[in-house]
């Protein structure tokens, strides 16, 4: 970066020094803050709902938009004298072109910064809503979330708790326990506005009667879900008297929820749902929860917009075969590391968990698969082919060397 603007000198604040060397204390703190920026979205990745890394991810984006604020406009502030001496011929074409490649990735940096620091507003933004919905909800049916631990899940009702859940789960949350509330028939839609509606002024008894409502009007359509014949209690009958809605209907649900969640989660027309649904369950078979199933399967489909659904379906299949084969296998994780390794190979996802599988089976630790990727990009930099990459991983476990990172490094310095 610093080789941009070598040779050039500028006066600042009526000091003469070296562009480069008037922007070194900035570039240092861009390095720093990058990072450790990378660190904790590594931690991210596998934790995304946890507070202590986003709160240090919001705090480091915040410093990188300050700190790239500064150098460019020092950077603007030298840019005159640049392109007068560009025309006087005090410096060369080349080091000209090179301030201005300088000037534009700086300002590439601080958008990305700032977008980067928008979205996770955006993201605080709903999950203050998220949250706000469900805490009208609970107060006006004089509930709470551990209420519908049944058809949430434990995890789930304990990131509510502690607030470590992500808008989608709050947005999953309410859809599962709306459904519960009103029956499957009941407009989700009005729900969320009856809810919002206290914000508007109205008060908590109003929004128990528009409940109500919502709930008789689902009702009437009580015998609509398949051919199942059987009642549906509504919101006052199924709180008040704690009893809730037959298992038959409850598995209905899951199935209508799944939909619902798909819908809300993938950006896919009718017929690719009914493969992503079919996809879940054949996952679900190899022991992998649902949710997880989900997760992962939505992640296939979200990393690789551009393949057929046939293709990822298969292979996030595949991947549920080898999460059930080897323990410790995350099946989520195991669906973002495919993927990584794949761009970073250049193969298909396929051939990615063909890799991870014969590793797999020599004994590499399946908590160490982040590696792969991450050194295997350093390695094929460094000329290595990508047979030459899985040698030394399997190096790594013939000679009991877990630490891999270590090896890794080892190799990279010969």
């Amino acid at each position: 970066m610093a080789s941009r603007i070598k040779g050039i000198t500028i006066e600042l604040d009526a000091n003469t020094s070296s562009l480069e060397g008037a922007l070194s204390n900035v570039n240092k703190k861009s390095k720093d803050l990058q990072n450790e920026l990378k660190d904790v979205e590594r931690l991210l990745k596998f934790n995304p709902n946890s507070t202590a890394a986003l709160a240090q991810k919001q705090e480091l984006l915040t410093g990188a938009v300050q700190n790239t604020t500064n150098k460019l406009e020092q950077l603007k502030r030298a840019e005159a004298q640049v392109q007068q001496q560009f025309e006087r011929g005090d410096i060369s074409q080349e080091q000209y072109r090179g301030f201005q490649r300088e000037l534009a990735q700086t300002e590439q940096a601080l958008q990305g910064y700032q977008n980067s620091l928008s979205d996770m507003q955006q993201e605080q933004q709903k999950v203050a809503e998220g949250t706000r919905r469900l805490t009208t909800f609970f107060d006006a049916a004089g509930t709470s979330v551990e209420d519908y631990a049944g058809v949430l899940n434990q995890r789930l009702v304990r990131a509510i708790q502690n607030g470590t859940a992500t808008s989608r789960d709050l947005e999953y949350a309410f859809q599962r326990i709306g459904r519960e509330a009103i029956g499957s028939e009941g407009d989700i839609n009005q729900l969320r506005t009856a809810l919002n509606s206290v914000d508007s002024g109205n008060s908590l008894q109003e929004v128990r009667r528009e409940l109500q409502r919502i709930s008789d009007e689902a009702s009437e359509a009580e015998n609509s879900i398949g051919d199942l014949e059987v009642g549906i209690e509504n919101v006052a009958g199924a709180l008040v008297a704690g009893g809730g809605i037959s298992e038959a209907v409850e598995e209905a649900l899951d199935y209508a929820d799944l939909n619902t969640t798909i819908d809300i989660s993938f950006d896919v027309d009718e017929e690719a749902q009914k493969t992503i649904i079919e996809t879940i369950r054949t996952v679900e078979s190899y022991g992998v929860d649902t949710e997880a199933s989900l997760e992962g399967v939505r992640r296939q489909w979200a990393l690789n917009k551009n393949a057929t659904d046939e293709n990822n379906s298969a292979v996030a299949k595949l991947a549920g075969t080898v999460t059930r084969a080897y323990s410790g296998v995350d099946f989520t994780e195991l669906i973002q590391e495919t993927n990584e390794i794949a761009a970073t190979f250049k193969i298909s996802n396929e051939e990615a968990l063909g890799l991870v599988d014969t590793l797999l089976k020599t004994g590499y630790p399946p908590d160490q698969l982040d590696t792969i990727a991450e050194y295997g990009d350093q390695m094929i930099r460094a000329g290595f082919e990508a047979e030459k990459v899985q040698a030394v991983m399997q190096a790594g476990v013939d000679t009991k060397s877990w630490n891999i990172d270590n090896l890794l490094d080892k190799t990279l310095s010969l």
